[in-house]
C-alpha cells in the first residue's frame, strides 16, 4: 500500500514539474518575441537606424524605438558571435528576408550593412560591427549595457559616426 502510494505521488509530482518546465519554456519563448516587437519593428519592409541622445553618453546609434544599439568587441568586423544564451540577453538587430535597412536621420548609410547570422538570417551592421540591443535597457534612451563585460567579453554603444563609445 506505501509503495504504491509513494508511486503515485512521484507520478503527481513528475507530471507538475512536467507541466512547469513547458510554462516556463513557453513564457521564455513569448518574452522574447515580446523583445523583439518592443524594441525594434520594422516599418514599410524596412528596419531602421537611428541617432539619438542617450544619457550623458551623447548621441549613439538608437533602433526605431529609441533603445541604445551595441557592438561586442569579439565579434570583430562582420563576424556574429553572440549566439546561443548572449543572444537571449542581447537580442541582434535582426533582418528578415525581404526587409531592408533604412539610415534615420544623423546615421551614415555607407556605413550600415548586414552579415550573417549564424542562427539564421542576417544581422544589421554599422561600420562592420553587427548591432545588438540589450534587455538590461528598461526604457529607450537608456544604456545599462554599456561597458559591460558579459557573455565572454566587452559591450559598447556605437556613435554615429562608426566609432565604438567608450566608458
Amino acid at each position: 500500500m506505501a509503495v504504491s502510494r509513494l508511486g503515485r505521488r512521484t507520478k503527481v509530482i513528475a507530471g507538475a514539474l512536467a507541466v512547469l518546465v513547458c510554462l516556463a519554456a513557453l513564457g521564455s519563448y513569448l518574452y522574447l518575441r515580446y523583445v523583439d516587437v518592443a524594441r525594434f519593428s520594422a516599418e514599410h519592409g524596412r528596419i531602421a537606424v537611428d541617432a539619438a541622445p542617450t544619457g550623458t553618453l551623447g548621441t549613439v546609434l538608437v533602433t526605431n524605438k529609441g533603445f541604445a544599439l551595441y557592438m561586442f568587441a569579439p565579434d570583430g568586423a562582420r563576424h556574429v558571435t553572440c549566439t546561443g544564451g548572449c543572444a537571449a540577453d542581447w537580442p541582434p538587430l535582426l533582418v528578415q528576408p525581404g526587409q531592408s535597412v533604412a539610415a534615420g536621420p544623423g546615421v551614415r548609410p555607407g556605413l550600415l550593412g548586414t552579415a550573417p547570422n549564424p542562427g539564421g538570417g542576417r544581422v544589421v551592421t554599422y561600420h562592420g560591427w553587427p548591432l545588438y540591443t540589450y534587455l538590461g535597457d528598461a526604457d529607450p534612451g537608456h544604456a545599462a549595457g554599456q561597458g559591460a563585460d558579459n557573455d565572454g567579453g566587452y559591450w559598447y554603444v556605437m556613435r554615429p559616426s562608426g566609432q565604438i563609445g567608450g566608458n
